[in-house]
């Protein structure tokens, strides 16, 4: 239990003898009682007393003494320890010096010489369930502080898993209602005008129809793979399943997806991932987040255009880029990038229209996956998105 400490201050030795015996009587089980003989003494007692982190619930003092006075021996200690319970105790009444300690010394008692000591037992007793009572409160509204503020902290962190709740459902249903939709409608009306034309329609017009069905289809089907992956991530039903995989090997499978993509606008995919490169990571989260960044490459870089895919040991990890010499963007659009909560609207080169929903999906799959992902860009300057993933050790 802590050492706690009461205070008496007189310079007359009979009256400290007389407190300390009266003081011990009752409370000497669970206090010490001290005596000191001068104001300056008790001042640098209480001094050394407060550095040891004792306790100090109440002060008597006497009011006549040589030097310091009891009331600016009070005031002094009240400036060290405000809390702590101050009784003046004289057979001299001056009304300054009460009223000096009860303004600058929160004054708890005034005892008159010579004292009662059931009184005196009695006031210091109260005094010590003031202090005590203090102290209960101090911890309580301490401990209210910290719940409030942790309370605070819980609503803004509910309140941001709302606002991302609120915008990947606007977001799903943006998606369902315009961007698949659009698509839709050009597929079925491209469908319908060969069916019903198909006789009067030249040859070289045909063919153009054809690839023009092609291409939307393959965007509609992009676009809901992206869709159903991201549909999975969100409740959860997508686990993360870690092989040692080659990238190199990822890569050259990911260009081959997209190579009829590239071919239409004469855009060239470099392959700098070296034979080897060995990851730890879910085969088909990486082969996702590589098809979406590859993909924008080759939508946001003009006809004969470049998309290099590239990879930089660092420790345990590597850190891939796919890098395209394209239209880039601005600082306001990068800041937007892989937030749900951000619409990013901006059209390929070739006016391809999309969601934001791949670059969203690419970070949380980088994300499971033990790795980051970020973008370095220029609007008129191509972009550059980095992502880092763990080494397979092998």
């Amino acid at each position: 239990m802590q050492r706690q400490v009461i205070l008496c201050i007189d310079d007359e030795k009979i009256i400290l003898q007389a407190l300390e015996e009266q003081l011990k009587n009752t409370f000497g089980d669970e206090y010490e009682i001290e005596t000191s003989d001068s104001g300056d003494d008790a001042i640098e007692f209480f001094k050394e007393l407060k550095q040891e982190g004792i306790n100090v619930p109440v002060i008597i003092s006497d009011y006549i003494m040589p030097g310091m006075k009891g009331d600016e021996v009070l005031k002094e200690i009240h400036k060290l320890s405000p809390g702590s319970l101050k009784i003046l105790l004289t057979g001299h009444a001056d009304i300054e010096g009460i009223s000096n300690a009860i303004n600058n010394a929160q004054l708890y008692r005034f005892i008159a010489k010579p004292w009662d000591k059931e009184d005196l037992v009695l006031t210091v007793r109260e005094a010590i369930k003031s202090f005590l009572q203090e102290i209960k409160i101090r911890i309580q509204n301490d401990e209210l502080l910290k719940l409030n503020a942790s309370l605070e902290e819980k609503v803004k962190e509910r309140t941001a898993e709302l606002l991302v709740a609120n915008a990947s459902k606007d977001k799903f249903f943006s998606i369902i209602a315009h961007d698949l939709r659009n698509p839709f409608s050009a597929l079925l009306g491209l469908t319908e005008l060969l069916i019903e034309q198909w006789d009067a329609i030249d040859e070289e017009i045909k063919i153009s129809l054809l690839k023009d069905l092609q291409t939307s289809s393959k965007i509609t089907y992009n676009l809901l793979q992206n869709l159903l992956e991201w549909s999975r991530s969100q409740t959860g039903k997508i686990k993360v399943e870690t092989v040692r995989l080659d990238a190199g090997t990822l890569v050259t499978e990911t260009i081959n997806v997209l190579q009829k993509q590239a071919e239409i606008k004469e855009i060239t995919i470099q392959n700098n991932i070296p034979a080897g490169t060995l990851c730890l990571a879910d085969h088909n989260m990486i082969s996702t987040v590589l098809r979406n960044l590859i993909s924008n490459g080759i939508k946001f870089t003009n006809q004969g255009g470049m998309v290099k895919v590239n990879v930089t040991p660092k420790e345990n990890m590597y850190q891939f880029s796919v890098e395209d010499n394209g239209v880039g963007m601005s600082d306001e659009i990068k800041s937007k990038l892989f937030r749900i909560t951000e619409k990013i609207k901006q059209q390929g080169t070739a006016k391809e229209e999309g969601t934001g929903l791949g670059l969203i999906l690419c970070k949380e799959f980088i994300e499971k996956n033990g790795g980051s992902i970020w973008v370095e860009s220029e609007a008129g300057k191509g972009s550059k998105f980095f992502f880092t993933l763990p080494k397979s050790g092998d």
